[in-house]
């Protein structure tokens, strides 16, 4: 007798394997296990499964869908909405024109989910009709400005308590560039942030220099410790330097920020990175011959250009 019952169970447990890979029956694989190793129960509570899901699913419906308790009818709805976005406006012109309920609403939306991302339209509610959106907007700046303020500080101290340490002083550049792109700070405050993060990062620099002279007498007896070394120290010099032109060229002083191209030109001439900061240079100084002798040298160079870089040759020879 149990020879029998082992032998049906075989039996079901192969044939219930089988339905569910041919797409047959449409159980969770995750219960072979179950179905195999339990005696008749694990075929019992397969066809249970399928039962109920034939029951609740229907096979149109996207995957998933019915355990959130989402209809066929209502993902219909939802995937119509979705395709209709002519009600959709850009928060700028909410808070510029719409109606002072929909506007105080997207205010509170802002403050709830973090005002970081939305420092411009919270400036343009600054000035609003409506006094209450107004409140909403200087809170939020004034609750930025706070925060960013306390963690320059923060970084101030260990600046002073740390002056010499690359990883503190590359910390405080990144807080500067995060605080500038932020949008933030005003005019005074802008300009002073910039002397610093340009300060910061001509110290990196300097330190890059200082440690790559240091190294060159330690490991000039061992070629290959020597060469990735050296290539190290360059890809991190560029990097120093394409951040330091940017904050160059938002100060104005466009000509440390063409010098910053041509150092990165002679540390890789075949890369597009120093043509587009001399580029953006020269467009900044208003040098329109410049600008033009530029473009004519990276076309006749042939070198490789991102989209970005190729956008910009475009604009500028347009």
């Amino acid at each position: 007798m149990t020879i029998l019952l082992m032998a049906l169970h075989i039996v079901a447990a192969v044939c219930m394997i089988t339905a569910r890979r041919r797409g047959v029956m449409h159980f969770s694989s995750a219960m072979f296990p179950i179905v195999l190793l339990l005696p008749l129960w694990g075929p019992v509570c397969a066809l249970a499964a399928e039962l109920h899901i034939l029951g609740g699913e229907k096979p149109d419906q996207e995957p998933d869908t019915g355990r959130f308790g989402i209809t066929d009818e209502v993902y219909r709805s939802i995937r119509m909405d979705n395709d209709d976005m002519s009600g959709v406006l850009p928060i700028e012109d909410v808070l510029e024109s719409g109606e002072p309920v929909r506007r105080r609403s997207l205010l509170l939306s802002v403050l709830h989910e973090g005002p970081a991302p939305f420092v411009r339209p919270l400036r343009t509610a600054g000035v609003n009709d409506d006094t209450e959106v107004v409140h909403y907007a200087v809170t939020a700046l004034v609750e930025l400005r706070s925060e960013y303020s306390q963690r320059i500080s923060r970084m101030e101290k260990l600046y002073r308590q740390h002056p010499a340490s690359a990883q503190i002083i590359e910390e405080y550049a990144e807080l500067d560039e995060e605080y500038l792109q932020s949008g933030i700070p005003d005019s005074s405050e802008r300009g002073e942030r910039l002397a610093h993060c340009r300060s910061m990062l001509e110290k990196l620099l300097n330190y890059i220099g200082w440690q790559e002279t240091g190294s060159r007498g330690l490991s000039s007896s061992v070629n290959g410790k020597e060469k990735i070394l050296k290539k190290k120290t360059q890809t991190e010099t560029m990097r120093l330097l394409k951040r330091l032109g940017n904050i160059c060229l938002q100060q104005g002083d466009t000509r440390a920020a063409e010098a910053a191209g041509q150092k990165l030109l002679e540390m890789e001439p075949a890369g597009e990175d120093g043509y587009m900061l001399i580029l953006r240079a020269k467009a900044a100084a208003q040098d329109d011959r410049g600008v033009k002798k530029v473009i004519s040298t990276v076309q006749k160079s042939g070198i490789y250009l991102s989209p970005d870089a190729r956008e910009q040759i475009a604009f500028w020879s347009a």
